[in-house]
């Protein structure tokens, strides 16, 4: 196949999603663990740029197909192809709890688009708890706390993307989120940043907050995103529906940034390429910059081919006043081994300067994840965080952060997914405090459940 050739260029909130086909959309900010195919769309949406994440992983169904029909009291063969028609005839698919799933079309809030317009959103309730019924579950970030049963996000998202075909177009994007992340996914790096300082009272751990405000020009292949908006570092990401697990990684919360605020273009070359670059405000920084932060977001995606696509995104400059120069970058790759199993690798690392707060982190973030039918998946994921300096996770304490993770998703219905996890944390402390059970232990057995429904 012709690919023209690739031009230097700028790029936006974009990143990397596996087995999607690069074409007159961009490719998304953030790759996604599993198909939850929450909103049908027409064209996949990243989690930074819309309010659903995009597919990464193609779930096959398992059943009988059109070929079949004749035969349904047999459709759950392994010589027939698909389930559509074994549901459609109504034939009992399903021999077994992982033979064949059929959801159907997930129900909308908010009915059709309009103009291009669309809105939905998303509850999450959940509850996380340790062996040792210590009311902290120690630094495991948006789950630190084991307060019994919460509301994790409400989220509301409005969004228009930016037509790139070929006439001059215009998008925006906003995001809304109330709930015990409310706090976390704010604007924290700026105290007068946006919706900081938020909490619905003075004694709550709820507090609501805008991760995301732009506006978007888009023309010919290109878009250029101006506001505060989802970033570009990581594989994982703030929003619920956008990642397999109920936890989050050490990578995520305490090495990448959540959000920017500043400008941000991007150009899809052809051929599963996207190159990007932009200016912004530092990290999680509202629109005032009140820390003069001062830095560069960019990188680049590519698709290999069919099945392997990677990501190299990265962010450098002025870290603020009195915090020197950072650089921090992420590679992900992600592999469709089978039609069924993903594999996704992650590298971080990150270097700050500056006289009384240097430091150095660095990560490597891996992930396997089988995709059984289109209502049940379930995954692993093995994480190694160095803090060299004691910066990252827990203040003062150097050492190595291990972390082991195996959940399920499960769908009983196009809009329910429900998240039951077992986490295992230990670290190789050197200096400092041990991070779990109110600083006297090296590690921890931990686990929940959450239920997410979509709107």
């Amino acid at each position: 196949m012709f690919c023209r050739p690739l031009a230097i260029s700028v790029a936006a909130a974009v990143g990397l999603s596996a087995g999607v086909t690069f074409a007159q959309t961009l490719p998304p900010a953030q790759p996604t663990s599993f198909d939850y195919n929450y909103y049908a769309q027409d064209t996949a949406a990243s989690p930074s740029d819309a309010p659903a994440p995009a597919p990464a992983v193609a779930v096959p169904s398992v059943g009988c197909d059109a070929g079949c029909d004749s035969a349904c009291s047999t459709c759950c063969d392994s010589a027939c192809g698909g389930c559509d028609s074994c549901c459609s005839n109504s034939c009992g698919c399903g021999h077994s709890l992982f033979d064949c799933c059929c959801l159907g079309e997930p129900w909308t809030l908010f009915g059709e688009n309009c103009c291009g317009i669309t809105a939905n959103g998303w509850a999450q309730f959940g509850f996380y708890t340790n062996e040792y019924g210590n009311s902290d579950n120690g630094p495991l970030g948006f789950n630190n706390e084991a307060n019994g049963f919460q509301m994790h996000q409400l989220w509301l998202s409005v969004n228009k993307e930016a037509a790139t075909d070929c006439c001059l177009d215009w998008g925006f994007g906003v995001d809304y989120v109330f709930g015990v992340d409310g706090e976390d996914t704010q604007a924290f790096g700026n105290l007068n940043g946006v919706g900081y300082d938020n909490e619905w009272d003075a004694s709550s751990d709820y507090a609501s907050a805008l991760p995301q405000l732009y506006g978007t020009l888009g023309y010919n292949d290109w878009t250029v995103k101006l506001g505060h908006f989802y970033t570009l570092i990581g594989y994982e990401v703030v929003q619920a529906t956008g990642n397999f697990f109920y936890s989050h990684s050490y990578s995520q919360y305490y090495g990448e940034p959540f959000t920017h605020t500043g400008v941000l273009a991007s150009h899809d070359a052809g051929c599963g390429t996207a190159y990007h670059a932009g200016y912004v405000f530092g990290w999680d920084t509202g629109f005032d910059d009140g820390g003069d932060q001062s830095m560069f977001l960019g990188g680049i995606s590519k698709e290999l081919n069919d099945n392997v696509s990677i990501a190299w995104m990265l962010t450098a400059g002025d870290f603020g006043t009195g915090n020197g120069d950072l650089y921090m970058n992420s590679i992900v790759v992600t592999a469709q081994l089978t039609d069924r199993l993903q594999y996704i690798f992650q590298h971080d690392m990150g270097d700050q300067s500056g006289e009384g707060n240097a430091n150095e982190w660095y990560s490597i973030n891996q992930y396997l994840l089988y995709s059984m039918n289109d209502c049940w998946a379930f995954g692993g994921r093995f994480e190694w965080l160095r803090d060299d300096d004691g910066a990252r996770v827990v203040p003062g304490t150097v050492g190595n952060y291990y972390e082991a993770t195996f959940g399920l998703n499960y769908k009983p219905h196009a809009n329910v997914i429900v998240r039951p996890e077992l986490r295992f944390d230990w670290a190789d402390v050197e200096a400092g405090a041990l991070p779990y059970n109110g600083g006297t232990a090296d590690e921890q057995t931990s686990g929940g459940l959450d239920i997410i429904f979509t709107f």
